[in-house]
């Protein structure tokens, strides 16, 4: 495991797993409607020690990626959003991993200098740090439900808002932002050295641009095929 990594990493996989549940629940809920859930039904109830994990829509994964190629050759003549590359990870390198990495945008970090990136990748999850001018960025997606939502109050509060149930929240020391994409379970975590002055983690507007940013890490399965 990558301990001291990330100081709240054990509350995020928690509430993440929840996050997972959550959208397994609002499937159920709504499978009715027009348009059908992305989410894959677990096959058993999820309990800490016996995780759940989701089915990812690689195919998805594959879409977006094409699409992102297509719009790349059609505007050539504009800046390129280049990906955040971890330094621990060569050109070229697979990511042995069983959910797709997203890693922002170099532009958007909005960084005077080179930022230390790490990947740390582990099967069914994955953390990319991101460190720089005062601001630690994590980048954090499992497919893993470890726990069953006890009530329908919970799992609305826990899906958030729009398609990919995103919420964005205050934290001692930052801010966190949680989404669901391709059947995983994503957050972002901003930890700044002055957390109550550094607009990045006042206002979230900065995650924001950090998720509309974020783009499938060359090495990850799901590019196979893609373009």
């Amino acid at each position: 495991m990558f301990i001291g990594c990330s100081r709240g990493l054990g509350a995020m996989m928690a509430g993440l797993s929840l996050a997972i549940c959550a959208d397994f629940a609002a499937q159920a809920q709504t499978a009715q409607t027009a348009q059908p859930a992305r989410l894959a039904q677990p096959q058993t109830t999820p309990r800490p020690d016996q995780p759940v994990a989701a089915e990812v829509d690689w195919e998805a994964v594959r879409a977006d990626v094409a699409q992102r190629q297509s719009v790349g050759r059609l505007t050539a003549a504009r800046a390129v959003s280049f990906p955040v590359l971890p330094r621990n990870l060569e050109a070229g390198q697979p990511i042995e991993t069983e959910v797709p990495i997203l890693t922002p945008g170099t532009a958007v970090l909005e960084f005077e200098r080179q930022a230390d990136v790490l990947l740390f990748a582990r099967g069914d999850f994955y953390t990319l740090v991101i460190q720089g001018e005062g601001v630690i960025i994590e980048v954090f997606g499992t497919r893993l439900a470890h726990a069953q939502v006890e009530d329908a109050r919970t799992a609305r509060f826990l899906r958030g808002s729009g398609p990919e149930g995103y919420r964005t929240t205050r934290t001692r020391s930052g801010r966190e932002l949680t989404f669901n994409r391709y059947n995983v379970a994503y957050s972002i975590t901003l930890e700044c050295d002055a957390p109550e002055q550094d607009v990045r983690c006042v206002e979230p507007e900065y995650g924001e641009r950090l998720m509309q940013s974020l783009q499938v890490m060359p090495g990850t399965r799901g590019r196979e095929g893609a373009g």
